[in-house]
């Protein structure tokens, strides 16, 4: 990136590719701690499910916020980064469940699994224009997150649920500006620390002593679909909204700012997020021996960091970049252009 008044290059900050790899890295975790054929609540996997579920997708889709500082751009470009892929990994994955359960449902409509993220991040940024039209825009993000949860029709249907849950955090991210980050990151040591206990605490806690159900984390359904009355989804909201913001801090002063290995992880978060579900469907499949505790989740750790390391790599990265530039430039754009020859408009 240029800078205008020196035309020098501004020095990469590592700190960001370090935050984004290793909230890409718990991803995978998160998934196979779930389908590994083990899983409860109020057990250390559940402590670990419910850690990451109201952590890390908050804190990318503010990390995306943050970077969206330009409405026009991110306007401009969310449909190649986010919709088109979208509309070539629904039937992709299609034929991956078809292959692994022996049947599969294709439908864009019902947005499979986590591809929501990537239509939440086109929502969000192609209409970052005129939401940031309404001053108190923020205001009423919070509002519709608390309401999504008592509005049944908000469910999967092209990810409603999560698109209005997820959205407070995004246009976080939009407002929060480096003077806001360098405030929170001069944070010393001693509260860091405190913070943190307190945040594993918390996490306890909702395994062990929160009777509610591990999909309420997903924030994808109301509180009638996930089975809970309607006032303890309010608390349980407030508290999914509050302890989010809480290790987006808490993160922000304990990743390393120099280049380390993050820092290339950081850099091809999108191979891994998209290529690691493959293997989640083969673990959710096969499961995972549980002859004792170091195995079992030494097998999830295992798999995911190897997940990380193959799907972060050059050549997955470039094949996995190549083929989506490849299908836009030469597939889509083509067939846009002869469309507007036939319709005269070129």
């Amino acid at each position: 990136m240029s800078d205008p008044t020196t035309n020098q290059v501004k020095p990469r900050e590592y700190f960001w590719d370090n935050f984004r790899g290793l909230l890409i890295w718990t991803i995978p975790i998160s998934h196979f701690t779930m389908s590994a054929g083990d899983y409860s609540r109020d057990s250390l996997s559940g402590i670990i499910y419910i850690t990451i579920n109201v952590s890390v997708m908050q804190a990318f889709v503010f990390l995306s916020g943050y970077f969206s500082k330009k409405p026009d751009r991110a306007r401009e470009t969310a449909f190649r980064t986010f919709l088109f892929p979208y509309l070539l990994l629904v039937p992709i994955f299609y034929l991956i469940r078809y292959s692994f359960y022996g049947n599969a449902h294709l439908s864009w409509i019902e947005v499979p699994f986590a591809l929501w993220y990537l239509v939440a991040l086109f929502l969000y940024r192609f209409f970052l224009k005129d939401m940031i039209r309404f001053k108190y825009f923020f205001v009423v993000s919070i509002l519709l997150y608390f309401a999504a949860g008592q509005i049944p029709m908000l469910d999967s249907t092209l990810a409603g649920g999560r698109v209005i849950s997820y959205l407070p955090y995004f246009i976080l991210g939009y407002y929060c500006q480096k003077e806001h980050i360098d405030r929170i990151r001069a944070i010393k040591t001693a509260p860091t620390i405190i913070l943190g206990l307190f945040l594993v605490g918390a996490s306890v806690a909702l395994a062990y002593m929160a009777p509610i159900p591990s999909d309420f984390y997903l924030l994808k359904v109301s509180a009638s679909e996930v089975g809970i009355a309607w006032w303890k989804d309010i608390l349980m909201r407030g508290a999914d909204l509050i302890l989010p913001g809480l290790w987006i801090i808490f993160l922000l002063n304990v990743i390393p700012k120099g280049k380390n290995y993050l820092t290339h992880v950081g850099v091809t978060t999108m191979p891994i997020y998209i290529l690691h579900l493959v293997v989640r469907y083969w673990v959710k499949n096969t499961g995972f021996p549980d002859w004792n505790p170091f195995v079992y989740y030494g097998c999830i750790f295992g798999l995911a960091s190897l997940c990380v390391v193959v799907f972060s790599s050059q050549p997955v990265a470039t094949v996995y970049n190549g083929f989506f530039d490849i299908t836009y430039e030469k597939g889509y754009l083509k067939i846009k252009h002869l469309a507007l020859r036939i319709l005269g408009k070129t």
